[in-house]
């Protein structure tokens, strides 16, 4: 059986980045209220395509995890290997929890224990450190399942 899923949008700001790599935080200050596009504190801050220096900051950690740009597309992708199916749908439904929270949908596509997961922001037409903040949100959700 092949579930995809595949959606697009945007996410309000809820991570940070430490000098010491990859850090998630929920309680970002932009973030409150009720998530919806009807808060005006949700649509603040509109997304921008990732500068070259932007790139050169945020894109190796997440390189060093097995994130890799997308050939002929400005956005970012990984695979994940689960146990199996439980552990890949169990995944899957941490992200989806928080990426409608971040009004930030991730394309992907599972099959069995495997996911794959493209990101990129459709507002901006390309990277954004929306995606950064969600790979690294990703990443833990992968790290606690492993």
């Amino acid at each position: 059986m092949t579930v995809t899923f595949i959606t697009c949008c945007q996410q309000h700001p809820a991570t940070r980045h430490g000098s010491t790599g990859l850090q998630y935080d929920v309680h970002h200050p932009a973030w409150t209220g009720d998530g919806g596009h009807g808060d005006p504190r949700a649509m603040a801050g509109k997304a921008h395509r990732l500068s070259a220096e932007e790139r050169e900051q945020l894109l190796p950690n997440l390189r060093a995890v097995g994130w890799n740009e997308v050939e002929g597309r400005d956005a970012i992708f990984k695979e994940f290997h689960f146990k199996d199916f439980n552990r890949a749908f169990g995944f899957m439904t941490r992200v989806a929890l928080q990426a409608e929270k971040l009004d930030h949908h991730p394309e992907w596509f599972n099959v069995y224990n495997k996911v794959h997961i493209t990101l990129s922001t459709h507002e901006c037409g390309g990277l954004s450190e929306r995606d950064i903040n969600l790979a690294s949100f990703i990443e833990q959700v992968a790290a606690s399942l492993s």
